[in-house]
């Protein structure tokens, strides 16, 4: 059972504060800190469960070399009076780590975000495939628990395995696994279901998920209802309603404004800077941002199921909280606004102010890849 004395939840937002795959000291004082501000759990971003679950070398790889650093972070979050989640995940196809000799995902797929890397197609995964990430979520998660993490979240959403497995346009799969919505979710599911069983009933299991993909022929809010019910059986804790795809629409989630200077220049080789240069401008979307902009998506899913939901996107002020919290919703996730300041939330509550200063430049997604993510408006709150 998820018992926080705050409804507020730090979004999992890649941090970009791990040296070959191990938590830095940076990340602990990033999360201690964020946990002082009022909110009832900070989260992990992205725990990958295996070396092939990685999407570049340098991600955290939750394994012993870094499970004792991750003891560390929890041990400072709680001595703050925090709790603290890790989202665990898979890449799947969506790597250009070239520590692997081909990605793995549902179907075979062209990989744009590895092709560089020479890293051009996924491959089919096969029943060993399968029950190799169903053992590595299970036994990532297990080991979080046992040294002190208060929760686990699965990423389902975003475009990474589990959500390539859930949409149409990359699940093309003939088996029990591909076709119909039961089917897609079958293998997302059987995992929640394993890491379940294994950490027990008492120890909370949240998830990720996409209201939907942000394009067509991809996963669709009644794609998300049907999960939502069936993660309720499994007493999931609480589903994270999100959104997008990284590998087609990266900013649906975001929103706002698009750093490609500094994605460009954030390039790992020439023919990466080069390619970002030309095609971006051309090819990454922009989506304007409004407030609580996944809304009135969200209700609807919220009128169709009764598994606990938290509410994720534009969450930026005082009336936008409220307006939520009318909607029925049991969690609110924020990313952006306590990236900017750690102490959004209690100074909304006091009423210091009544908005986040962040005006969604995005430049904070240019930071990970400089030395850990940070707001470039507020450069003295840096967690150093």
């Amino acid at each position: 059972m998820l018992v926080l004395n705050s409804p507020y939840i730090k979004a999992a937002t890649n941090e970009g504060m791990s040296i070959n795959g191990v938590p830095t000291d940076k990340l602990i004082k990033f999360h201690t800190r964020i946990a002082q501000g009022g909110i009832g759990m900070t989260t992990v971003s992205y725990g990958a469960v295996s070396e092939e679950g990685r999407t570049f070398k340098t991600q955290m790889l939750v394994d012993e070399n870094s499970l004792p650093k991750l003891k560390e972070l929890a041990d400072s979050v709680h001595a703050v009076g925090g709790k603290v989640s890790i989202q665990l995940t898979h890449c799947g196809y969506f790597s250009k780590n070239t520590n692997i000799k081909a990605p793995v995902a549902p179907s075979k797929v062209f990989n744009e975000y590895g092709c560089l890397s020479g890293l051009f197609f996924s491959k089919a995964m096969d029943d060993t495939d399968l029950q190799k990430v169903r053992d590595d979520f299970v036994n990532t998660a297990t080991a979080v628990k046992e040294i002190g993490f208060d929760a686990v979240e699965i990423h389902m959403g975003h475009g990474y395995l589990l959500s390539q497995f859930l949409s149409p346009a990359t699940n093309k799969r003939k088996d029990q696994y591909g076709g119909s919505i039961e089917n897609r979710a079958r293998f997302p599911l059987e995992v929640f279901n394993l890491v379940k069983q294994a950490v027990g009933q008492d120890f909370p299991v949240l998830s990720k998920l996409n209201l939907s993909d942000g394009f067509k022929g991809g996963m669709t809010e009644e794609d998300c209802i049907y999960v939502c019910n069936q993660l309720e059986e499994l007493k999931c804790e609480a589903v994270i309603l999100s959104g997008g795809f990284t590998s087609k629409t990266p900013f649906y989630l975001l929103r706002g404004g698009l750093p490609l200077r500094g994605m460009m220049e954030n390039g790992t080789s020439i023919a990466e800077k080069v390619t970002m240069a030309i095609f971006a401008p051309f090819i990454v979307k922009k989506y304007s941002y409004t407030s609580n902009f996944f809304l009135d998506q969200a209700k609807y899913v919220r009128s169709k199921t009764t598994v606990p939901l938290a509410y994720l996107g534009g969450v930026d002020s005082k009336e936008g909280i409220e307006e939520i919290q009318a909607a029925g919703f049991e969690y609110i996730v924020l990313g952006r606004a306590l990236i900017h300041d750690p102490d959004f939330i209690l100074k909304i509550q006091s009423g210091e102010i009544q908005r986040s200063g962040c005006n969604r430049c995005n430049q904070c997604i240019v930071e990970m890849d400089r030395g850990g993510t940070r707001c470039v408006l507020n450069s003295h709150l840096e967690f150093k």
